[in-house]
């Protein structure tokens, strides 16, 4: 943690100012220490890392959906930082979010000065924003993937990494000028909730972007749910294993190769056309990630990511589109495809 951080945060419950004991310091960075309320609550610093968790105030889904992904980025903690894989999220990135380029990226950044990576995994994306702006980027996540983003980002000059609950930041209201959630607000208890509370800590004129999953066809749709319900009474191990089985599903359809062509079926979900077999059972049937272009790995901790955690809402692009408008949120960017809806809005 840098010492600059602790002028920012405050009580995530109280929204209290924070005083700060140092117990230890490395080149700058505080390993160990406490910020507390002055006769109030208490939140250690260990391993570099604030924790402003109330944990007693977080549901037992939310620790069981916390702990899914400590597992996926403990398994997978370079994921997104190793070349192949970043280039590929990157170069989506600037895709669903109309961007096109990593300079066009660049220039919306740079009139911003506070960023919130709300959700930072392993820190990703966290890294994207600093290495593209001169802001002071904001990395928050409910569970221990902090610890992994702490290691791969620690030297950056203005990353600040927190493990805080998305819905009770360490933060005041109107703090930042843009707040980022991209695939993590659907793995809270309640997505449109969460979206408010985020929006609360966005400044007037400030942008937030999410990407939230899509509801998909209906077969698919069950398929999910009775997976997720069967994953829930698995070990890690368990859970893992069958992630490695849907990700050579995947992999053997679309070794096939073979495309097939189909009449509009409304109650299925299913317009007329012409699908790859592989493409069509991910989407309308059951989701069996798979791509070439990918480690095997990175196929399995997609699947791992969709299945294990006990909260994985989908939604539709009215519903985004309300969340938005009661926001007072203008929508500048709205994109929708078959995995998910992305979104960029400001506020007025």
């Amino acid at each position: 943690m840098k010492r600059e951080l602790a002028q920012w945060l405050v009580c995530p419950i109280t929204g209290e100012r924070l005083s700060l004991v140092i117990d230890r310091e490395v080149e700058g960075e505080i390993i160990e220490g406490e910020l507390a309320v002055v006769g109030g609550r208490r939140y250690p610093i260990t391993g570099g890392v604030p924790r402003m968790l109330a944990a007693e105030l977080i549901d037992s889904g939310q620790q069981e959906t916390g702990d899914a992904f400590s597992e996926k980025w403990r398994r997978a903690k370079d994921f997104g930082h190793e070349e192949k894989s970043r280039s590929f999220y990157v170069d989506w990135y600037l895709e669903r979010y109309r961007f096109g380029t990593i300079d066009a990226l660049k220039d919306f950044l740079s009139s911003k000065t506070r960023i919130l990576d709300a959700g930072t995994g392993n820190g990703r994306d966290s890294r994207l924003y600093a290495e593209n702006s001169n802001a002071e980027v904001f990395g928050v996540d409910l569970s221990a993937s902090i610890e992994s983003a702490y290691n791969h980002l620690k030297s950056v000059p203005n990353i600040h990494l927190i493990q805080a609950d998305l819905t009770r930041l360490p933060f005041p209201r109107g703090f930042f000028d843009f707040i980022a959630c991209d695939q993590v607000l659907h793995h809270t208890r309640d997505t449109e909730e969460s979206f408010h509370k985020l929006a609360a800590t966005l400044a007037s004129g400030g942008y937030l972007s999410i990407y939230v999953y899509r509801r998909k066809a209906p077969i698919r749709e069950l398929a999910d749910d009775y997976l997720r319900s069967v994953v829930a009474e698995m070990s890690e191990e368990q859970a893992w294993e069958l992630s490695e089985q849907l990700a050579e599903l995947g992999r053997v359809l679309s070794d096939l190769n073979t495309t097939i062509t189909l009449p509009d079926i409304p109650a299925l979900g299913i317009k007329a056309g012409s699908y790859d077999v592989q493409r069509f059972i991910y989407w309308h049937m059951l989701k069996c990630y798979w791509n070439p272009s990918l480690s095997v790995g990175d196929s399995v901790i997609t699947n791992f990511d969709w299945y294990r955690p006990r909260y994985a809402h989908r939604h539709t692009a009215d519903e985004v589109r309300k969340w938005f408008a009661d926001a007072g949120l203008e929508i500048a960017v709205f994109h929708e495809c078959d995995a998910g809806i992305s979104v960029r809005g400001r506020k007025s």
